[in-house]
């Protein structure tokens, strides 16, 4: 039974392994850095975009640069270390301002805008002017 039970495991880990021996190196930096204790579920690729599933946790898409163009949490709130480190100053700056760095639970990126998903609202951020939008409902990305 043990011995069944260790194979099972070794299987698993394997599994895991190899999703994480496909990540392109810079995908797999972004996610050792602000994803550490997720299991990897699956990595894609298509039409320019890298998916990264995290099991039970975020998915992560990436553009053909390997920058990362959404992060949704999945029901769950995003790393506060990604976002100080990933959102502009001021943005980061505004939802601290107003306590809601904890609180967010999907950031999508264009050249033009960030939109930052709360509970409820929508922060947007314009990338060219540094204009904030704030509340927007919640879905309309």
């Amino acid at each position: 039974m043990s011995l069944a039970l260790g194979f099972v495991i070794l299987l698993m880990g394997a599994c895991n392994s190899d999703t994480w021996d496909e990540l392109p190196s810079a995908i797999a930096k972004f996610v050792s850095e602000y994803f550490p204790f997720g299991e990897l579920e699956s990595y894609t690729e298509s039409d320019g975009a890298e998916v990264v599933r995290i099991k039970k946790g975020a998915t992560l898409t990436f553009d053909r640069n390997y920058e990362w163009t959404d992060i949704n949490g999945n029901g769950s709130v995003l790393p506060q270390q990604f976002l100080y480190d990933q959102l502009p100053d001021s943005l980061y700056a505004f939802l601290e301002e107003r306590q809601e760095q904890n609180s967010v639970y999907r950031v999508t990126r264009t050249p033009e805008y960030i939109k930052v998903d709360l509970l409820d609202t929508v922060v947007t951020y314009n990338q060219n002017s540094g204009e904030i939008s704030y509340p927007e409902v919640a879905g309309q990305i």
